[in-house]
């Protein structure tokens, strides 16, 4: 970490510094709010949570050596700390100051589904070239924006931040802090559709992250979307891609391998070159193209962007495709919402052999939650899945949905229902693949397949 002072963190969140003068001019080493986490001249942030309040962990702070600490409250103590009026506002603005230390270009991601994966494409691109810093999983919410931010290091070039929201305002102080040059918007689906309302406010809420924009910077976004090619009808500064040809940088020749991945041909400002995606599904094209898109904006070169793309790994749960006692585990458990389940389920239609899919409550998705479940349950019967294995409260709509078109499907209440019974359902050679919202913690079915 490149180092301030405490009088600096003070002034970056406008709080009231107690304690000795020598100690304002101390430098900071470190800024964490895990107290465990706490190092000799770290800075230690105290948030308030759902199940914990960090203030209570003041003391165990100082005694791992931290110089200093921020607080809600007046602290009975001799120990220096910064009184603040909010301890996360305080947190994200010492993460605007400290972003602020750096020229570093900055790349924002937000989106519906395959936010994650469209960041860990973009960096493999980057990497080619540049010393990039990117999101450390899927840290995008008001306290892992700050926490990545605060990872910056002088010798880094680029920085790729994925940012997450459930709720209106939340991009926009994500952006505040990283002041992106460049933002991308991967999709508008329903994911956390119960607290935004419709696609439209899911639009606005995510269209927030231009407000923070530099200005010089520009807008890529999905251009096959509706709801995102709005964009491009109202602002001059917006770059399309897609395989739609009425895009920026668009696609032809597609010829999808299975579990293999996929080749195509990109084109853009009157150029070509050829790609290979390393993972299936159609999904993964578009996650390409806002790599490509990223990689021509900082000005690569096409051949390192390509060797980005065919250089693509997959992270824990994010479409893993895992080989185990004769079958084959499509890993896919940290998320889910209804496009991204069908996109899965897309992808297990490619294997060959006997298809299985155990598929998991989604969460997040308003009064229109059983409809969503029962057109995951009905599309995966389309799709002729040999075996639909539902568990969870809300995934006895996937249930109904695959039963009314004739999909062999069960219904498990419980993940521990499911595993009791699940070697009737599973044949060696099959395909499995394991989806649900992260709240079901599916990742124990994987881990029982496998091993």
């Amino acid at each position: 970490m490149k180092e301030f002072s405490v009088y600096d963190a003070a002034r970056a969140c406008d709080g009231i510094y107690n304690g000795g003068e020598a100690v304002k001019g101390q430098m900071v080493k470190g800024v964490v709010i895990d107290n465990r986490k706490v190092e000799d001249g770290f800075l230690f942030v105290p948030i308030k949570g759902e199940r914990f309040d960090g203030h209570d962990f003041i003391g165990a702070a100082y005694e791992a050596g931290a110089v200093c600490c921020l607080s809600e409250k007046k602290l009975e103590t001799q120990k220096p700390y910064i009184l603040v009026k909010d301890s996360l506002q305080a947190y994200q603005d010492i993460a605007e100051f400290y972003k602020g230390l750096f020229g570093v270009k900055m790349i924002g991601i937000t989106g519906s589904v395959g936010k994650t994966t469209t960041k860990e494409m973009v960096a493999s691109v980057l990497e080619q070239q540049f010393c990039v810093l990117k999101t450390e999983g899927n840290l995008n919410n008001q306290t892992g924006v700050p926490q990545n931010l605060l990872r910056l290091l002088p010798e880094h070039e680029v920085a790729v931040i994925e940012m997450g929201t459930n709720h209106f305002g939340e991009i926009r102080s994500l952006s505040k802090m990283a002041r992106p040059d460049f933002c991308f918007l991967t999709n508008i689906g329903q994911a956390h559709i119960e607290h935004l309302g419709s696609r439209e406010g899911i639009l606005k809420a995510k269209s927030e992250m231009l407000e923070y924009m530099r200005e010089d910077g520009r807008v890529f976004v999905n251009g096959d979307d509706e709801y995102l090619w709005t964009l491009k009808e109202t602002r001059s500064d917006v770059t399309t891609f897609g395989i739609g040809t009425q895009n920026d940088i668009y696609t032809t020749d597609i010829r999808e391998m299975g579990l293999e991945g996929s080749d195509f041909t990109a084109h853009f400002d009157g150029k070509e070159m050829a790609i290979h995606v390393p993972s299936p599904g159609r999904h993964m094209i578009y996650n390409a193209l806002a790599a490509i898109a990223a990689g021509l904006a900082l000005f690569m070169e096409p051949e390192k962007i390509a060797r980005g793309i065919a250089g693509y790994t997959p992270i824990s749960g994010r479409m893993c495709i895992e080989k185990a006692n004769g079958l084959t585990v499509l890993n896919d458990v940290y998320n889910a919402n209804p496009g991204s389940m069908k996109a899965a389920i897309d992808v297990l239609s490619y294997a060959k052999g006997r298809k299985v899919c155990v598929l998991g409550d989604m969460f997040e998705l308003g009064d229109k939650a059983e409809e969503y479940h029962r057109q995951v349950g009905s599309y995966a019967a389309k799709k002729g899945i040999d075996e639909i294995l539902c568990v969870g409260e809300l995934a006895k709509g996937i249930y109904d949905g695959a039963s009314e078109r004739c999909g062999n499907a069960s219904y498990f209440k419980t993940q521990n229902e499911l595993l009791e019974k699940i070697e009737g359902h599973i044949h060696s050679g099959d395909t499995v693949l394991v989806k649900a919202s992260r709240g079901m913690k599916l990742e124990k079915t994987v881990e029982y397949l496998l091993h």
